[in-house]
């Protein structure tokens, strides 16, 4: 299978550091509104009065709006202007962040987090093809490597850094911070990125089309289960580790632990998703999954949950580059933007059904179940990946 090739209408720079960054702040935006709740869980749930779980909810709407949403949206903004789109998507997340800041009750913040969830979906459908044609053909992939990391430095950096502002001055304040990125990020986007037409709604292969293509169902399968497990587990983090009695004065110095770990991830991922893409994606999901059965395992013994923390972080954020070169890679001709929005969907889908299983444990089995239950789901994600050895996830990258 190959990528989609470029539009026409694309015009190319050799190297557009400056917008790709941009971009890639983007993405880091977007990655931290969508998971900074799971390190305030405590504080948020303590100020709207409703249970932890109830509070993992609004992780699990947000994700499952872009699930459902991130591929219709992408073919409803097909005809829109591409810089118009990005700007008008990162003013929407000022404005869920705003909302979700001065809210009081329960039900004003799930309104916030579903528009987020509908701006995250229109901003992940887009995002990999307008990247791509903002550079020449033989730099796509450096290119949407190097945006998609903003995402990855988001989980390394940005949700313990909103962890520690919550903790620190309020969970208000580190949305309300949010919020002021976003309006800077749409004015510097509106003077510095490249503008491109929109294309005719409708072109290319249906979404369902798309999704049958078997190299790229098995890397949305792979994906969505995998993301399941992990999430069943990361959403909960919190009350985990202070149930194996960690501090929550300490939950911030492990968060950060937990991002060094995942640079270390994210680098590995680097040396290899060209050379070893299989090898690369199998050892990533084996190495969380032993991660999370050392959780299991852990007890009361808050430095050996912590180790393993780090371990799985380290896996995770390995694993979210991998599978981003894994779809591009895997979609067919023509089609790269609607397999992208598929895998997001699939993402999503697994982050927020992570949320809603793990807070269903939690309920039930108390905290100490929460890595069982994601190493049983990840277990699955090996399987993908050994199933995938021809189609989705070869050894080696096609010429």
């Amino acid at each position: 299978m190959t990528a989609a090739p470029l539009p026409a209408t694309a015009r190319h720079e050799p190297w557009p550091l400056a917008g790709l960054l941009l971009v890639a702040a983007g993405t880091f935006l977007s990655v931290t509104t969508e998971m900074v709740p799971m390190g305030l869980l405590s504080s948020i749930s303590r100020d709207l009065g409703v249970s932890e779980p109830t509070v993992g909810l609004l992780v699990t709407g947000y994700a499952l709006m872009v699930a459902l949403f991130a591929a219709p949206l992408g073919r409803l903004t097909a005809r829109f202007p591409r810089r118009g789109l990005l700007v008008c998507t990162l003013l929407a997340y000022s404005a869920s962040n705003v909302l979700m800041a001065v809210s009081t009750v329960y039900p004003l913040a799930a309104a916030a987090r579903l528009l987020g969830g509908l701006t995250h979906g229109a901003f992940w459908a887009m995002c990999a093809g307008y990247v791509a044609r903002m550079v020449t053909p033989d730099r796509v992939g450096r290119a949407v490597t190097l945006v998609f990391a903003g995402g990855t430095v988001a989980i390394l950096l940005g949700v313990p850094a909103g962890t520690a502002l919550g903790v620190a001055i309020g969970w208000r304040a580190a949305f309300a911070v949010l919020a002021g990125v976003g309006v800077v990020l749409a004015l510097v986007g509106w003077r510095l990125l490249p503008d491109f037409p929109g294309e005719a709604a409708g072109n290319g292969m249906s979404l369902l089309r798309v999704l049958r293509t078997p190299s790229v169902a098995i890397v949305v399968v792979t994906t969505a289960v995998t993301m399941l497990g992990y999430f069943s587990f990361y959403t909960y983090i919190s009350p985990f580790l202070q149930a194996t009695g960690l501090s929550e004065e300490a939950l911030s110095p492990a968060l950060l632990g937990y991002g060094a770990a995942g640079a270390v991830g994210l680098l590995a991922a680097g040396l290899l998703v060209d050379k070893r893409p299989r090898l690369a994606m199998l050892g990533g999901v084996v190495l969380l999954t032993g991660a999370l059965v050392v959780l299991a395992l852990a007890g009361t013994t808050p430095a050996l949950a912590v180790a393993a923390a780090a371990l799985a972080g380290l896996a995770l954020n390995a694993l979210a580059t991998l599978v981003q070169a894994a779809i591009l890679r895997a979609a067919p001709a023509g089609a790269a933007d609607t397999a992208a929005a598929l895998n997001a969907s699939a993402f999503n889908l697994g982050i927020g059904g992570g949320a809603l299983l793990g807070g269903l444990a939690l309920s039930g089995w108390g905290a100490a179940s929460l890595p069982l239950v994601a190493a049983v789901l990840t277990t699955a994600g090996i399987g993908g990946v050994l199933y995938g050895r021809r189609e989705g996830f070869p050894a080696t990258v096609p010429l």
